[in-house]
């Protein structure tokens, strides 16, 4: 192991170490706000812990890809981009606990508004640090996997949580599945026998985030003001018709992609073993 991998892997683990305890921190704040069962407190911060070591370990394996991808510039900490990020990864157990906790802070009407303050900074973080990477031009590739994986995580959880509440129709819900674990799914399977692969981000794919996070954000409201009114329900429902399209036209690009390029490898596999 060289000097420079070793630092690496040193200023990573403590700056982890630190994100882990200042989220476990905001997390014994919050329950100040609202006294939950120990169990839940037990599986929220073990989540934290889970989310952050899962995040150490593939730090630790992939330590290389900590470098600027434009410059090939060596960075040996945690950038102010990659911290942001490993934040929102980790306080996705503490934003599904505030949102599915507010049953129990009916007419807690600030303590609703610190909600939906807090999951605002926290989506805020996914803007902020893709900007200060390229401003500082410290963009690299550790953080332009963890950004994703992120949201990814996010999205998946909030799903699961506004589809638990009956906000959203199944069938939509059902389609944001196929189409954020499906496609890593199919990442993992490719990965496991060994086939190499390279899916390029879209237009049409970040578009397609983008929609699912922003109708996420706006159902998220209906739970968080526990209000029903004849009006927001139809444009949900209308913008989850819209958005199912705008999911499986983005998929179908995604399969194309992928299609397209396994068989452009075994062409060029042919061709060499002719060769």
């Amino acid at each position: 192991m060289s000097q420079l991998t070793r630092k690496k892997r040193i200023n990573v683990s403590i700056a982890l170490f630190f994100i882990w305890f200042f989220c476990i921190f905001i997390y014994l704040l919050f329950i100040n706000f609202v006294k939950i069962p120990l169990l839940y407190s037990i599986i929220i911060m073990s989540s934290e812990t889970f989310l952050c070591i899962f995040m150490w370990a593939f730090f630790m394996i992939r330590i290389d890809w900590l470098k600027d991808i434009n410059t090939g510039k060596e960075i040996t900490y945690l950038n102010i981009s990659n911290i942001l990020s490993a934040i929102r990864f980790l306080l996705v157990p503490l934003l599904i606990a505030m949102f599915g906790l507010l049953n129990v802070t009916e007419g807690h009407f600030k303590f609703r508004i610190v909600i939906f303050i807090f999951a605002a900074l926290v989506c805020l973080t996914d803007l902020f640090d893709g900007i200060l990477a390229r401003k500082l031009n410290q963009v690299t590739r550790l953080g332009m996997v963890l950004d994703p994986v992120g949201d990814f995580l996010m999205i998946i959880c909030f799903s699961i949580l506004i589809f638990a509440n009956n906000i959203i129709e199944w069938w939509f819900f059902a389609l944001i599945m196929f189409r954020i674990p499906g496609l890593v799914v199919v990442a993992l399977f490719l990965m496991a026998v060994d086939i190499k692969f390279k899916i390029k981000t879209t237009f049409l794919g970040r578009a397609t985030i983008f929609y699912i996070t922003s109708h996420l954000g706006i159902s998220s409201i209906k739970l968080l003001l526990n209000f029903n009114n004849f009006y927001y329900d139809v444009f949900l429902f209308v913008t989850q018709i819209i958005g199912s399209i705008l999911i499986i036209i983005s998929s179908t690009e995604k399969f194309i992609q992928l299609f397209h390029f396994l068989k452009t490898q075994d062409e060029l596999t042919k061709d060499n073993i002719q060769f």
